[in-house]
């Protein structure tokens, strides 16, 4: 189980810690580390991309540098490595919303990863990719490589210079420059090693070529290799700096290692719950039970399925001990499933005392135990262990040494391996012996004695592993409460075993163990009908209770109607009494407004009369006057003439035949010549822009109420309004367009904003609708 936790690890450190990981015996520790793998859980789910990607293992190095060591580049590397996927996941996380609320003990670990953005920066300035130091290291490591290049292309152009001037064409081999012992040479003829003055540093296999230094590069090749060895030291001083500042950070960066280890581990045992389908147990915490079950332990499983067997085919076991009893004896064949459920218990409780999830239902309880002891000897499974009768005893003998009441004890094959008497009478002896103590033990046997005494014995419990006789195989399903049978002879004669055989086999065994076994038939046949009888009594409470459920859910919601229904009613009586008063009001409004306009009516009308009796006396006053002295020029086309029948004046517009055109206002007049007087030429009189206004409406409203109305309706009404309102004179408008959700308004004014009636608007004050209405100031005529 470990090694397949370790293998969900991202960090090696993690994968250690995971091989390492041990239950604990420690309520209050097993509940914290439960708590930590639900944050884990929480974190994968919520955020999936939380990641420890790029840590890498650098204790030793660490230790190393603390100890005044040199690190090398690629330690280096490593070390850039872990400070730079430390520093992404403290800044992730921290950036997640609510984390100290929602993950505490995950905010506690990642909190202690250690601030080396300094470290990063220096090893990332110094270190290239592929674990070469840079120029940017320092300034005397720069300074000193440009002057390496400079002395390097020196040296290889006086080199070329030598090769290719045919001054020593005879001697030189071939024209190659090499190297030899980190120094430039030229391959020179043995023979003609006098013609060309150098060092030699190294001859051919042959003895026929000898490398040589010549002598006018000596010192160019001097000034080179000094020049590498300045940048040998300096990158060395370099390195121990670099270490040195890792020496300094170790404490830090030791701590930064196993904090983000413990958060891997965390999100381990996370992915291991995914790929288990496992859920939380509940840690029991004490409480009632029966005279013969434990003291201070329970386990509850459902559904509980084997860690390492295929999910897909394992069958999941329901299992509950401690309450009623606490000795559970599991019964029934060969390759049944009676030591898979043994191990089931034990490992699912010690995977919850480590803080991991457990492959069952979350209904699931565990109990933390101190001590937990096991003695499983399976030939037929999973893992190879002792089978002898000595081999077990000496477990079995062992561990009652230090076996206490809150112990868990697991025994396989309860005396087996020995004589069946005997091995049936030392069971009931063991199992008397740790029920005297306290403990809490699942065990299983063959034996029929032992079944026997399961039934006689408080505190113990029969539990079996059931087999279909029809297939000849096993369903892996466990009944408490019902021994197993053994099925050898029902077997024998599913196979074919001839009948007389069979019937002989019968005849040997003994009667009282027949008994015993059709009395065990029975009682199985019995508890079946009884478990049945339950199960309908179950299925017709659920079904009362949802019945019950549902008639409490029908009368709430039909008081709830009425409640909604009552109160619609009384909201709609009050807006329809509201509605009822407000169109008093407006009413009233509109009276006093509609005798005011009445009122103006009448003052027009006598003003009307005024001019028209103005009009008349001045008629009368013109006819009166004496006429002017008539012009001796004859009328024509354009002159101003007195009409003295009527008095008034106009202007010729046409001469004909003794008659004029007079133009008298917008009227038109034939008069003879002689019924005029000629006055002068008319004068054009400047033209004025006529504006003829449409005659204003009988009477007009100051308030508009748009409620009710949809938004696509209110620019054709509210506009017919605005003119309207401004034709007739009003100085202002309130608009009653209501609250709701501020769609209405906003049309509103929209609408106001760009009418070229409206001068200004605003809300309206509280005392006049506030929000729910507006007052639009209309422009002067």
């Amino acid at each position: 189980m470990l090694g397949r936790l370790a293998a969900r690890c991202r960090f090696g450190v993690a994968a250690e810690r995971a091989r390492e990981l041990g239950p604990s015996g420690d309520p209050s520790t097993v509940a914290y580390l439960l708590g930590v793998t639900s944050e884990a859980v929480d974190l994968l789910t919520t955020f999936p991309d939380v990641s420890i990607g790029g840590a890498r293992d650098i204790r030793a190095l660490v230790a190393r540098a603390a100890k005044g060591g040199r690190l090398l580049p690629p330690d280096l590397l490593l070390v850039l490595d872990m400070v730079s996927a430390a520093r992404n996941l403290r800044r992730t996380f921290f950036r997640l919303p609510d984390v100290d609320a929602r993950f505490p003990s995950l905010a506690d670990f990642v909190g202690q990863v250690a601030d080396a953005a300094d470290l990063e920066a220096d090893i990332g300035r110094s270190i290239g990719p592929r674990g070469d130091v840079l120029d940017t290291a320092s300034e005397a490591l720069g300074r000193i490589r440009r002057e390496v290049r400079v002395a390097h292309a020196r040296l290889t152009d006086r080199l070329n210079g030598l090769v290719n001037s045919g001054r020593y064409a005879s001697a030189i081999q071939d024209t190659i420059i090499t190297t030899r012992d980190g120094r430039y040479v030229i391959p020179v003829k043995a023979e003609a090693r006098s013609q060309l003055p150098g060092v030699v540093h190294d001859t051919s296999a042959s003895g026929q070529t000898l490398f040589v230094e010549p002598l006018e590069i000596v010192e160019l090749n001097n000034r080179w290799r000094e020049q590498q060895l300045a940048e040998e030291r300096e990158i060395e001083r370099v390195l121990d700096a670099l270490s040195a500042h890792i020496g300094a950070k170790a404490d830090a960066l030791t701590t930064t290692v196993e904090a983000v280890a413990a958060v891997d581990l965390a999100m381990a045992k996370a992915r291991l719950a995914f790929d288990m389908r496992a859920t939380r147990p509940t840690l029991w915490t004490g409480g009632p039970g029966g005279p013969n079950g434990h003291t201070s332990h329970r386990v509850k499983l459902v559904r509980a399925r084997h860690p390492l067997l295929d999910p897909n085919t394992v069958v999941p076991i329901d299992l509950e001990i401690g309450d009623d009893f606490r000795v559970l004896l599991i019964t029934g064949p060969n390759t049944g499933g009676k030591t898979v459920a043994l191990k089931t218990v034990g490992l699912l409780t010690m995977m919850a005392q480590a803080g991991l999830y457990v492959p069952a239902d979350d209904t699931s309880v565990v109990s933390v135990f101190p001590a937990v002891f096991a003695d499983i000897g399976d030939e037929q499974s999973i893992a190879q262990s002792l089978s002898t009768f000595s081999a077990h005893m000496r477990n079995v003998i062992a561990m009652l040494r230090h076996v206490t009441a809150d112990s868990l004890v697991l025994l396989d094959e309860l005396g087996a391996g020995t004589d069946p008497q005997e091995g049936s009478a030392l069971a009931r002896a063991l199992i008397s012996y740790l029920l005297e103590r306290g403990a809490m033990v699942v065990a299983t046997t063959h034996y029929s004695e032992v079944k026997a005494y399961a039934y006689a014995t408080p505190g113990v419990e029969n539990a079996s592993v059931e087999f279909d006789v029809k297939t000849l195989a096993p369903t892996y399903r466990l009944k408490v409460g019902v021994p197993g049978r053994s099925n050898a002879l029902a077997i024998a004669r599913r196979l074919g075993m001839p009948r007389e055989i069979v019937d002989a086999a019968s005849g040997y065994l003994d009667p009282e163990e027949i008994r015993a076994d059709a009395l065990l038939q029975d009682i199985r046949k019995r508890r079946d009908e009884v478990d049945a009888a339950l199960a309908r009594a179950r299925e017709a409470e659920k079904e009362a209770q949802q019945l019950r459920r549902l008639s409490a859910r029908e009368l709430r919601e039909a008081e709830q109607e009425r409640q909604v229904a009552r109160a619609e009613a009384l909201s709609q009586a009050e807006a329809e009494l509201a509605a009822v008063r407000d169109t008093l009001r407006r009413l009233e409004r509109d009276r006093e407004m509609v005798a005011a306009t009445r009122e103006h009516v009448e003052q027009r009308r006598e003003e009307a009369d005024r001019a028209a009796e103005s009009v008349r006396t001045f008629r009368r006053e013109r006819i009166a006057r004496p006429a002017p002295a008539s012009s001796s020029k004859p009328i024509r086309a354009g002159d101003r003439v007195l009409i003295t029948s009527l008095g008034q004046e106009g202007e010729v517009t046409a001469v004909s035949d003794g008659f004029a055109d007079v133009q008298l206002g917008s009227l038109k007049l034939r008069q003879p010549l002689d019924a005029l007087q000629r006055l002068g030429r008319a004068k054009p009189a400047p033209q004025e822009r006529v504006i003829v206004k449409p005659p204003a409406p009988e009477f007009v409203p100051m308030e508009i109420d748009l409620r009710g109305q949809r938004a696509a309706e209110i620019d054709g009404i509210l506009d017919r309004y605005l003119e309207d309102a401004y034709r007739s004179g009003l100085p202002f408008v309130r608009i009653i367009h209501g609250k709701g959700t501020g769609t209405l308004r906003q049309v509103v004014r929209e609408l106001l904003n760009a009418h070229p009636a409206v001068a200004r608007h605003s809300l309206a004050p509280p005392e006049q609708g506030g929000d729910g209405a507006s007052i639009a100031t209309l422009r002067e005529q």
